[in-house]
């Protein structure tokens, strides 16, 4: 097994023994010490383990959620063996992660399609006003009613005030100390709890208590006749507790009237207003070393009445006196503050109430209620003395709301909650209406282009609105169908070709080889199409020792249809030659054999020579070709052959009108066939070759082989037209004797 164990792996084990037993034995920090090594060969461990296998993990989780799963397991650890503070801490942090996470995961599923965007942006518009405007008027709620509460609360305390002062006015007004004490008595036995009284009267200039409740009250001031004698009435402390109250002075009596200021004062203080109030303590700093800790415990305290009901508390501030703390022997004036907090519940209860009539009426049958179930004759008679009460009420009440017109703050408030819920339920309904003929559109729109990327072009988009969508729509129905059109025409020219290109090898397998070799002549030949298939034709038919003919024809026209006229010459030519008739009269019979398949804007042009191979003559006719170019070795000149011909097909053609030229031939002449597709090529400038330029290349050439001077007459004509395409077929025939 430990051979199976790496190094590290032997040390995260013994420091995992060593953690165990420091928990056991020795002291936390040792224990913690312990662990975090333990953990940090844990972390290495498994970032070696990712490393290895880091294709196959990368593959399935992102490197934040191998960060989530990392605070994941790090917060469980810190709960079990560290403070609290370090597992919030991370434990928030990998919250954070996963919120990030989930935020990211519902973006890429939810909102990838544009019809959840626009739905959750609407609503968004939608529920955000009206959230906005609900805290609005709710925090403009809370401020009046705060607002409200406080001068209910000041008036309260300031009743107090009043009421002590005209209590110590009266004393002291008596001027005798037993009936003075027995008015306090008296005074005690209403406000007992959180009183605190002093009288004096004065002794040889200074006064003299002479009745103190509670007793060490005076302990707590400083003596009466000094900085005390100041105050008046108001908030104060002294000894550390706060009151609130008056001190009078009226001849030889002065009086001090005091109550205590404490959490149970205002738990006992008449409930008039809709709110609770909170004691912040005595201090006048209480507001800055108030902690939110400290306020959260007093709001959820369950003593006074549960202020865990209550919330969002508001400021009651006021100043006091603080006699503990003297300055140039004056009391300092500090700022303090009560906490004033609203109780919904009963706010809620007085607007449910405030239909003074439903409120009755549920008392009404509530009473009928018990009486119809019986009781005790005293019982029964006095409900329904009760009972008669509250109908003569109801009466009163439902005649003064017909003539005063009242209408119940409740049916009020629940009416402005109607409207404002139907405005938002009809906002969400037109907003998710317009947004559904949007996104329907642009769903229509999606699975079209998903149809026509699979190839199915006959996918049309059907929106039956007149908007601008519509449009767009038809737009992209047009579109597809156009496209599909292409295709279809795409797929069409790419069958035509494929039949040129067939035609084209078929013709090529008509034409002779591009070169002919004999004893007495050396033959090199070109044909180049300006489409894909040619309308020129040549061939050449020898016999040996006998003669050897050679013909270049233009059929007028492109393409299939002279391809075809070219077929239909051939085949005749290959007769005819066999006859071993003369040029002229092959031509001739030629215009017979086709002037009935030919229609009436088609003619051919021939060039047609037989060489008498015995009596070394040549003899050349020609049916309205360009004229052939003889180059004589002898004299090293080159003329042109022009006999007199008129083209196959045309209405007067004749064989008399065919002139046949009969020359001798020797060693080294050439004769050049060539259609006008090589004269009449176009250079860059619009001039064309031309007959004399070709006159000039094959004296120039004259010397070499017949194989070389088709090349570079090619390659002249090539560099002359500077790569243009031809604007006809391109054909000649070099003829070289040898």
């Amino acid at each position: 097994m430990l051979k199976k164990l790496g190094k590290l792996d032997v040390t995260i084990i013994a420091f995992a023994a060593l953690t165990l037993v420091s928990w056991i034995v020795f002291s936390k920090s040792t224990f913690r010490f312990f662990l975090w090594l333990t953990v940090v060969l844990l972390v290495a461990k498994l970032l070696g383990f990712l490393n290895v296998y880091r294709k196959e993990v990368a593959s399935k989780l992102g490197k934040l959620d191998a960060a989530i799963a990392s605070l994941g397991l790090i917060a469980l650890f810190s709960y079990f063996f560290f403070s609290k503070g370090t597992f919030k801490f991370f434990l928030w942090l990998a919250i954070i992660l996963a919120v990030v996470r989930l935020l990211g995961i519902v973006r890429r599923r939810l909102l990838w399609k544009i019809r959840n965007r626009l739905i959750i942006s609407s609503l968004f518009f939608i529920v955000t006003p009206a959230v906005l405007i609900t805290v609005f008027f709710y925090l403009i709620t809370n401020i009046i009613i705060y607002q409200y509460n406080s001068a209910i609360f000041g008036n309260l305390l300031q009743r107090d005030v009043t009421s002590f002062g005209d209590f110590a006015d009266y004393c002291i007004g008596l001027a005798d100390e037993q009936r003075i004490v027995q008015e306090v008595e008296r005074f005690q036995r209403r406000r007992d709890r959180f009183m605190n009284l002093a009288f004096f009267r004065e002794k040889g200039g200074r006064f003299e208590p002479f009745f103190i409740y509670p007793e060490g009250l005076l302990a707590k001031f400083p003596d009466a006749n000094g900085v005390l004698a100041d105050f008046r009435d108001g908030f104060l402390r002294a000894g550390g507790t706060l009151y609130h109250g008056v001190q009078r002075r009226q001849g030889a009596y002065a009086a001090l009237v005091l109550e205590t200021m404490n959490q149970e004062l205002f738990d006992a203080m008449p409930r008039i207003g809709d709110f609770r109030v909170m004691f912040m303590g005595a201090g006048g700093s209480a507001i800055g070393r108030m902690s939110a800790e400290g306020v959260s415990v007093r709001l959820e305290d369950d003593a006074g009445d549960a202020f865990g009901k209550y919330r969002f508390p508001f400021p009651f501030t006021f100043r006091f006196w603080d006699f503990d703390e003297l300055k140039q022997g004056k009391p300092a004036l500090k700022f303090n503050m009560f906490l004033l907090i609203n109780d919904f519940s009963k706010i809620m209860e007085k607007l449910k109430t405030s239909d003074r009539s439903l409120v009755l009426e549920k008392q009404k049958r509530a009473l009928e209620k018990e009486i119809q179930a019986g009781g005790a004759p005293a019982e029964l008679l006095s409900k329904s003395q009760r009972l008669d009460e509250l109908q003569k009420e109801l009466q009163v009440l439902r005649q003064s709301d017909s003539q005063a017109g009242v209408f119940p703050i409740s049916t009020l408030v629940r009416f402005m909650l109607g409207l404002f819920g139907f405005f938002i339920i009809v906002s969400f309904f037109i907003g998710y209406r317009m947004v559904r003929v949007i996104t329907r559109a642009v769903n229509e729109l999606t699975k079209g282009t998903e149809k026509i990327r699979r190839g199915d072009f006959s996918y049309r988009i059907r929106i039956k609105s007149r908007e601008q969508m519509h449009f767009l729509a038809e737009s992209f129905n047009d579109m597809a169908s156009g496209i599909g059109r292409l295709l279809t025409e795409e797929k069409e020219k790419q069958r035509l070709e494929e039949e040129l290109r067939i035609a084209r090898g078929i013709q090529l397998k008509l034409l002779p080889p591009d070169h002919f070799a004999c004893p007495e002549f050396d033959i090199a030949a070109v044909n180049i199409p300006a489409t894909e298939i040619a309308g020129d034709y040549f061939d050449y038919f020898h016999a040996p020792g006998s003669y050897l003919s050679v013909l270049v024809a233009d059929v007028s026209g492109k393409g299939a249809k002279a391809a075809f006229y070219m077929a239909e010459l051939k085949g005749i030519m290959n007769c005819l030659q066999k006859s071993g008739k003369e040029p002229a009269a092959i031509l001739s019979e030629c215009h017979e054999s086709l002037q009935n398949s030919f229609e009436k804007v088609t003619f051919i042009t021939i060039n047609l020579v037989r060489f008498d191979l015995k009596a070394r003559e040549l003899i050349f006719s020609r049916s309205g070709h360009t004229p052939a170019l003889l180059y004589q070795a002898e004299t090293g000149e080159c003329r042109e052959l022009a006999p007199r011909g008129m083209a196959l097909g045309l209405t007067h053609f004749s064989q008399e009108n065919i002139e046949e030229l009969r020359l001798p031939y020797r060693t080294g002449d050439i004769l050049f066939f060539f259609s006008d597709g090589l004269s009449e090529i176009m250079n860059n400038e619009g001039r064309m070759l031309g007959v004399p330029e070709l006159r000039r290349q094959l004296v120039e050439f004259a010397g070499l082989p017949a194989l070389e001077i088709k090349e570079r007459l090619l390659a002249q004509a090539i560099e002359f037209s500077a790569g243009q395409a031809n604007a006809d077929d391109l054909t000649f025939v070099v003829m070289k004797v040898r």
